[in-house]
């Protein structure tokens, strides 16, 4: 899935992370069709585990901040997509690299990036409009 400006909650700084996010997995997945996944998929994913919690603090004082209504939604969100990713992480670190495993991988950041960004982040763009 690629960023569109249709994603945009009016943060600035939110919306860059979510395109640093997207352009993570777009960049990965070419590297797993490029062939070079078990090069790159430790990085990968220690990447997005320590750019994601960065980014969900931050977006998570944003929400608080303006009191939005999804705040909660959201830091349960964050929390489910935490976990999931340290299952990719306890399963790399007993198994080691796995193409398939690297693929659902990306699949799953494209996937709840689309779901939570449409579904929960966008409560953003009105309480930005209300402030």
């Amino acid at each position: 899935m690629k960023w569109s400006e249709e994603l945009a909650t009016g943060i600035e700084k939110v919306d860059e992370h979510h395109r640093m996010i997207f352009q993570m997995a777009e960049d990965f997945r070419s590297a797993l069709d490029e062939g070079g996944g078990a090069s790159v998929y430790e990085t990968m994913l220690r990447s997005l585990e320590l750019y994601v919690r960065s980014h969900f603090r931050y977006e998570e004082r944003c929400m608080e901040r303006l009191r939005c209504p999804a705040a909660r939604q959201n830091r349960e969100a964050h929390a489910s997509f935490v976990e999931t990713l340290a299952g990719f992480r306890r399963r790399y670190e007993s198994a080691g690299f796995d193409p398939a495993e690297a693929r659902r991988l990306v699949d799953t950041v494209d996937d709840w990036l689309a779901s939570h960004i449409c579904g929960v982040d966008i409560h953003l763009r009105e309480c930005v409009r209300r402030s």
